[in-house]
Parts: structure tokens; sequence; C-alpha cells
């Protein structure tokens, strides 16, 4: 007879228990492994913005006052050079080399008369520092990718449409990066501790919620690119934006370009305001011409309606004037957000964020 030593296997019902208890196991691990990665990628970005809140006050303590918003300079007339505050603040973040690919008396984004696309290596250069690694949707309107011209963190204009002082309406521009702004800390009476500097955007991604025309439309779907106002063609006509949402419907133009060209100081480029809480679902919209090569009448209603958005879970992160960072929850009241947006309205703000 054959020797029988006590042992047997595994009965396929018992291999089957196991499986289904790693399989749970598993599933309950996943969420928490997902939620550290974004805690971490959450903390990466909250140090993006510090360094943009250490370059912002060496800046500062250099010409007292912060960086214009967006220039507007005419050497030549109808050439506004309209470059961002991160232009200006390239030396102060360890981006020198790109700071010195810049020549400042061309357009940053547009064919200059005089010195032609100078200012494409630059405008080409990744800036990764100014990148939240929570969003890694990358792909610009025309279908392709420009990874180096893009980012995350633009500046608040206020809580109003305008972006120039010089605005047809004499409404006051509240925020602390606006056209030719020059605010010094003395200059935020609400308080730089209570004030928003920058915020977070989002990507736009090419055919979301768009028609795939040449320029495309919106369909009235979710997007997160930005809507032109009705019968802005982003070329020769640029009818502001008085009316939000009734100017911004489906069927206008959208441009698939949010976050795109750092190195460009326009709305939805690198310029949003508090008009709407965080990751707002409404569509964001933006009227007048913003480009270098146009004309003062056309950056004069240079208007928008752009909010903050992220790919945080509950919020976004939100660089106050300061220096420190904090994380602003989408539920916030919105009197409380609205009065985190501009500088000098004597605002007490009140309620949790």
């Amino acid at each position: 007879m054959p020797c029988h030593d006590g042992r047997r296997g595994f009965t396929l019902i018992e291999l089957l228990v196991v499986i289904a208890v790693i399989g749970i196991l598993v599933a309950l691990l996943l969420p928490a492994v997902q939620a550290a990665r974004e805690a971490a990628r959450r903390t990466e970005c909250t140090n993006h913005l510090k360094q943009i809140g250490i370059a912002m006050q060496n800046y500062h303590d250099s010409f007292n006052t912060f960086p214009p918003g967006r220039l507007r300079c005419e050497t030549i007339p109808n050439q506004g050079r309209c470059f961002s505050a991160h232009a200006f603040l390239l030396p102060y973040m360890e981006a020198l080399p790109a700071w010195k690919l810049i020549n400042f008396n061309a357009n940053p984004e547009a064919t200059d008369p005089v010195f032609g696309d100078v200012n494409a290596p630059a405008r080409a250069t990744r800036m990764d520092n100014l990148l939240c690694p929570s969003d890694s949707h990358h792909i610009m309107q025309g279908g392709g990718e420009f990874p180096g011209e893009i980012h995350s963190y633009p500046m608040n204009t206020g809580t109003t449409f305008p972006v120039s002082p010089l605005n047809p309406w004499g409404v006051r521009v509240t925020g602390v990066y606006f056209e030719n702004s020059h605010v010094r800390l003395a200059d935020i009476r609400d308080g730089s501790s209570q004030t928003v500097c920058n915020s977070e955007n989002t990507f736009s991604i090419s055919g979301m919620g768009d028609d795939g025309q040449t320029p495309p439309h919106w369909t009235g779907a979710p997007t997160q690119g930005f809507v032109l106002t009705t019968g802005n063609d982003n070329a020769a006509n640029g009818p502001p934006l008085l009316n939000y949402p009734g100017d911004c419907q489906p069927g206008n133009i959208i441009m698939q370009t949010r976050g795109s060209l750092w190195i460009f100081g326009a709305p939805g480029h690198s310029m949003y305001n508090h008009i709407r809480p965080p990751n707002d679902l409404g569509i964001d919209c933006r009227g007048g011409l913003p480009q270098s090569n146009h004309t003062p009448a056309n950056w004069n209603v240079l208007t928008h309606n752009i909010a903050a958005h992220s790919y945080h879970p509950g919020g976004v992160n939100a660089l106050f004037c300061d220096g420190h960072v904090g994380f602003i929850f989408e539920q916030i009241n919105f009197l409380t957000w609205w009065h985190l947006g501009s500088r000098h309205l004597n605002d007490v703000v009140t309620g949790d964020y």
C-alpha cells in the first residue's frame, strides 16, 4: 500500500475564498493609496504656490510693488507687450535662464513688427514649478500638445468683470493683478493675509464641449475651456462681457486654451477672478480682445468671469498676498470668497474657509 503523510491541498472552495478575501483587501486599500497619492500631489502644489509667494515678496522688496498682472506698454502704437506677472517673477523663482530668453521690448505671444517672434523660445519653456501635479491634461486648442507653455496658477483680478482700469464704464478693478497694476502691500487695505493673489486653473481638453469645427463652438456641454462673448471672433470683433451668463451662450466660440501661455497676461491664460466660487460648474467667459497686437479700444473692454478650478477633491489651493497658502473648500460662503478677492474695499472676512 502507498504511504500517506496526512497532508492535503486546498480545495477549490477554499482557494476561491482566499482570492475573494484578497480582492476585498485590495478594494479597501486602493482608495487609501489613491488618497495618499493625491495628498502628496496637493502638498507639492502648495509648495509651488509658496515659491510664487516668496518670489512676489522678493520682487516687492526690490521694487516696492508687486509686478503688473498684465503689462500694457505701447512703445509702438497698437503693440501692447502684454506680459503676465509670471514673466517678471522668473528671476526670483530660480528661473533666470528662462527670464534671459525674454525680450520685453517685443510681444510675448504675437509676432512683433520689429522683432518678429523673438519670444517663441521663452514661450515654449516648460516651467515645472508652475504646474500642479494633479492636472495631467496638456492638450491645447489646435490639437497639439504644448506642455512647455502651460501653467496652473493664474492671478486674481478681483471681483468685477474688467481687467483694465481704463474700462469705459469706470468700474473699479478690485484685485491685486490687473492691467498695468502696481499694487503695494500698503495698498492692500483689506489685509495681505486676507487677500488672495493667485489660485489654480485646470487645463483645457480639446474636443470637450465643442463641436470640433475651426474655430470650435461651445455645444452647451460641460467643458474646461472658456467661451467668448456673443459676436466675439477673437480676431477683429471683441464685444465686452456685460451680462453673465447672457453674453456666454451655446454656439459662441470656445477657447480650449485655458492655462496656456504662462508668459501672456490675459483672462483664461493667466488671470481669473472671484465673481464665482471655486470649481463652480457655470461656464467661464471672456469678452474683449487680449492680444498684444490689437488696439486700446479692444484692451479697454477686456472683461471676464473665470473661476478658480482644480482637481484636488473638495476645493482649490490659494496663495494669499502675505505668502501663505490655504486650501479653500468648494462650499465656502460666497461672500467670504468674494471678500478674499478684493484688496481695498474694507471687507471684513467672516466664516471658515
